[in-house]
């Protein structure tokens, strides 16, 4: 590459270092000494070759760069010593200021919940003395009447730190990174005392803006619905505090579920108003970029100035204000240097979903949109259609990747969306904005006006929900490997060839037609000949679902059997929801053969009826406690249609599928004195394929695995999902010695208020020597057999 030239190629290619080299930094854990040598070395090449204009000196760039990366990694991972997480697993007192307004909302038993987050100032540990700590705190609390607090009030709290911990599967947010992030890096739970609050005089400007915000809020409440208000809110600044969830939905599968959190659209749409504005009054273009300059940063204040907001608003101000002077070429050049900024500043943003999908969606308009519309254009397309059209591609081929690893899905329906919808919400967003200011001097005017955008709301929930209902208004998609996904961007970057260069490379390709015909050739009778010599797999993946059990089969040739399905007791979260299924679509799991439930405790069964709303099951078998206990677990009616397909497990049911043999090993039937705590009904299934077998055996009690060991059936498996979730209550000394299994796996919730697993059952299984295989430490697990050899994956040391 010449010194000075293709500069946009040149910047791409350092953030494409920074960036690998903060995940290398990640993977690799290098301490800060050992790069700091090799990266000034990098440095001085890259002065040395630029002094002398030498055509290596990009390599040497990019060689720092990548190193770089490393380095700030590091940095940014490695918290003070005075950071509150170093207090995890303490009971401690903690005094805080508050950073935010309180996130207030209601279970589904109508409970008071309640978010702080807080500046951690100190922290005392029982008697001992206080001591000055540092980092953010989440704390969770549930009072019936919380008490009135307003950010810069000092808040203390006692209870039990704890890291900040999602469900540790592929596919899935990593809220351990993304909250750290943000700051963020512990969390506590409140007792039945609360919070105590010191209220702290004075008026400052975080607190005017989160007055303007009530404001809003208030006089929206004022003319209609809280539902209809928290829906508008959401789309003026963000959150899905008190939103429909039937709302949520249908605008995700419009894929307009992004006007719900400020993004990059809000921007664009306040530049383009602005903008039309400016070009209505014929003013200077330079006038027109600060005013739309101006108007961004007044409204990033008034939603919040939160990291994902001051990302959008930086990103879309300087790239509007590069088109709207007619520098096109810059706003690309612009979107890369705060790429780099932002990354050399905060390395962890790396890893957030709202950087990912800001970045790549605004590439997507810089780069390709122009190139679409033009195409539209060209083909008979009006100009309004044509740039909905473009914008929409643009938005979802560049950030389809991301789209792909983390939802699975990609909206169709958006194009129609993006045509019908997005404009109505357009100017719902700027009739909200505009009725709150009216209302601050004329409260019924600005009321009028909110009714205004209420009834405007009504139409576009109707046509969002009609446009959803569409068939195949969204499509499943596969997850992309980083492999996949390197391809995928270079082909996509074909679009950006000028005419000239695609005809030099239709040129050269029509001359070396022949040769690449024959390694194509080759390529597939490779690929074919490996795939039919290869051994079929038998994949069973033990799933993080917290404090519950969950597993997938998937058999050699893509059949599918779920064996629990995970859930929580009081159903305020849908395990099955938002964490089955999402891992099953990772997978390519579309449909499943059968569902085995151990029993009908919720953190086994309740996941299984949102997995059954979402996906086709074609049955269901239970242990012997009725379909009422089954109903109840998944919040269903007894009348419940999929009720249907559930059927009570004989034991001695076999079922072989792709040479997999799913047996009903043991199943209990109620007997007097039984149902005690419900675990005495959990039926025991086991799967074999080969040699190779796995054990599942719910929350399966001592007294019916001796009670199975006298009915003579052998156990024996090759893993063992151990029992209760490592309680004592379960996997004693005689059915450990007639299982002989060479791995246990236990399914259990990082800090669980039991204690499992138990330190006699880590014992037990230690004297025997098991390997050990925990979803609190690894995440999913996944095993992968032949039938004759055994290959083991986890979620924290291999991320499949």
């Amino acid at each position: 590459m010449e010194i000075g030239q293709r500069q946009e190629l040149f910047l791409a290619s350092l953030l494409l270092a920074l960036g690998t080299g903060i995940i290398a930094g990640r993977i690799w854990e290098l301490s800060a000494g050992i790069i700091v040598v090799p990266l000034l070395t990098a440095v001085g090449m890259s002065f040395y070759g630029a002094l002398r204009l030498r055509k290596w000196t990009w390599l040497a760039a990019v060689s720092a760069f990548f190193l770089l990366g490393i380095l700030r990694f590091a940095a940014a991972d490695e918290l003070p010593v005075s950071d509150i997480s170093y207090f995890a697993g303490e009971t401690v007192k903690v005094e805080g200021v508050l950073k935010e307004e309180p996130r207030l909302t209601q279970d589904e038993q109508g409970g008071q919940k309640q978010r702080y987050l807080l500046a951690v100032t100190q922290v005392s540990i029982a008697r001992q003395q206080v001591q000055k700590a540092s980092g953010g705190l989440y704390v969770y609390a549930r009072q019936v009447n919380a008490p009135e607090v307003q950010i810069g009030d000092r808040i203390s709290v006692s209870g039990k730190v704890r890291i900040p911990r999602g469900y540790q599967n592929p596919g899935q947010l990593n809220t351990k990174m993304l909250l750290k992030s943000q700051g963020i890096t512990a969390t506590l739970s409140a007792g039945k005392q609360g919070i105590g609050v010191e209220h702290v005089d004075g008026s400052n400007f975080t607190r005017r803006l989160a007055a303007v915000r009530r404001h809003y809020r208030e006089q929206m409440e004022k003319v209609m619905p809280k539902t209809e208000a928290a829906a508008i809110f959401a789309m003026l600044f963000g959150g899905y505090d008190g939103l429909s969830p039937a709302l949520v939905e249908s605008f995700t599968l419009v894929g307009l579920v992004h006007i719900l959190s400020v993004s990059g659209s809000h921007i664009s749409l306040l530049a383009a108003v602005m903008a039309g504005l400016g070009g209505l009054l014929r003013l200077p273009k330079a006038v027109t970029a600060v005013l739309v300059t101006g108007l961004i940063f007044i409204y990033s204040l008034l939603a919040g100035a939160v990291p994902p907001v001051i990302r959008s608003a930086i990103m879309g101000s300087l790239a509007f204000a590069a088109l709207a002077l007619d520098r096109e070429r810059d706003a690309r050049r612009i979107l890369l240097l705060t790429g780099l900024a932002m990354l050399l500043i905060s390395p962890l943003l790396l890893f957030h979903i709202s950087f990912q999908l800001s970045f790549m969606a605004t590439a997507g308009l810089l780069y390709l949109a122009p190139i679409w519309q033009k195409y539209f254009l060209e083909h008979g397309c009006r100009q309004f259609a044509a740039a909905g059209l473009s914008i929409t591609l643009a938005a979802q081929l560049a950030a389809l990747p991301i789209l792909a690893w983390y939802f699975n899905q990609l909206s169709l329906a958006s194009l129609v969306a993006n045509i019908v919808v997005l404009p109505l919400v357009e100017l719902l967003i700027v009739l909200g904005l505009f009725a709150g200011v009216l209302a601050f001097v004329f409260p019924l005017a600005g009321g009028i006006f909110f009714a205004g955008g209420s009834l405007l709301l009504g139409i576009v929930t109707e046509l969002t929900v009609k446009i959803a209902d569409l068939p195949a208004s969204s499509v499943w998609i596969p997850s992309l490997n980083a492999g996949w996904s390197l391809l995928y961007y270079a082909v996509l970057s074909l679009f950006l060839l000028t005419r000239e260069q695609r005809e030099c490379m239709r040129k050269f390709l029509q001359a070396r037609k022949k040769q690449l015909g024959i390694g194509m050739l080759a390529i597939l009778v490779f690929v074919v000949s490996w795939q039919m010599v290869r051994p079929g797999e038998l994949q069973v993946h033990f799933i993080d679902v917290g404090q519950g059990d969950a597993a997938l089969v998937i058999t050699p040739h893509g059949r599918a059997f779920m064996f629990d399905c995970g859930g929580t007791r009081d159903r305020n979260f849908a395990v099955g929801a938002k964490v089955d299924v999402p891992y099953l679509l990772h997978f390519g799991v579309r449909h499943l053969d059968a569902v085995f439930l151990s029993h009908a405790h919720e953190d086994h069964a309740a996941g299984c009826g949102d997995i059954m709303k979402k996906i086709p099951v074609d049955q269901v078998i239970t242990a012997d406690e009725g379909l009422a206990d089954y109903a109840r677990s998944m919040g269903w009616g007894d009348n419940e249609p999929l009720l249907r397909k559930f059927h009570t497990a004989r034991q001695g049911e076999k079922m072989t599928v792709d040479g997999v043999t799913v047996e009903v090993l043991f199943a209990p039937p109620l007997q007097a004195g039984d149902n005690k705590t419900g675990n005495e009904a959990s039926n025991v299934y086991r799967v074999s394929y080969g040699q190779a077998s796995f054990l599942f055996t719910g929350d399966l009690t001592k007294d019916k695995e001796s009670q199975l060991l006298v009915e003579g059936i052998n156990p024996a498996s090759t893993v063992l999902k151990v029992g209760h979730h490592g309680s004592d209550t379960s996997s004693s000394e005689e059915f450990l010695q007639a299982a002989a299994p060479q791995f246990a796996v236990i399914c259990v919730g990082a800090d669980n208020s039991f204690g499992h697993p138990k330190k006699s059952v880590l014992a037990r299984l230690q004297a025997r020597g098991i390997q050990i295989l925990r979803t609190d430490k690894q995440g999913a697990i996944k095993f992968c057999t032949d039938g004759r050899k055994m290959r083991v994956e986890t979620y924290t040391e291999n991320g499949f």
